[in-house]
């Protein structure tokens, strides 16, 4: 199951790193892999809840409580990236719509749209494409997180095995 679930991520994630140099996927796979990152972060959801009330333990805190300095940067690292990205990405794509064979874009104070040209509005595009597939690829991620995270921990650990043996 953990192997499915990565599926989706890892196609937004290339998705995502694809727009950087201009490619443009194909909008049903963009959008059927946000939908199915979507789905990831419920799975994991349900999972953690599952873990509570099996064991009847909080998992945010147990692994907050484990948490080292390396995962705790690296997840900082991932979340500015993807607050730059958001920002940078829908401001400089902004809205667009195509009208009749004409190109616009919507001014943002006024709301207004503006005419612009082809050229401009498929400079646009991978900007709009990268906003939309980041939520749902930090969506998928955390769901994907907190799915492993429930599963792992219903293992017992090493040390449980050798105080079990140890006992007996």
């Amino acid at each position: 199951m953990k192997h499915l679930m990565i599926i989706p991520i890892l196609g937004l994630g290339v998705i995502h790193v694809v727009t950087w140099f201009g490619i443009l996927p194909p909008t049903y796979l963009t959008i059927g892999l946000s939908a199915a990152s979507v789905v990831v972060l419920f799975v994991g959801i349900i999972s953690v809840k599952s873990y509570a009330d099996r064991t009847g333990e909080n998992l945010g805190e147990k692994v907050l409580g484990n948490l080292s300095i390396k995962p705790f940067l690296f997840g900082l690292v991932v979340l500015a990236y993807f607050f730059f990205n958001f920002f940078y990405s829908a401001s400089m794509g902004g809205i667009t719509k195509i009208e009749n064979g004409k190109y616009f874009a919507m001014m943002e104070p006024t709301k207004e749209n503006y005419e612009i040209t082809e050229s401009e509005y498929n400079e646009r595009q991978p900007h709009q494409v990268r906003a939309m597939t980041g939520h749902p690829l930090v969506f998928g991620i955390v769901g994907y997180i907190m799915f492993s995270v429930s599963r792992s921990s219903n293992k017992p650990s090493k040390n449980d095995a050798q105080n079990t043996r140890a006992s007996s």
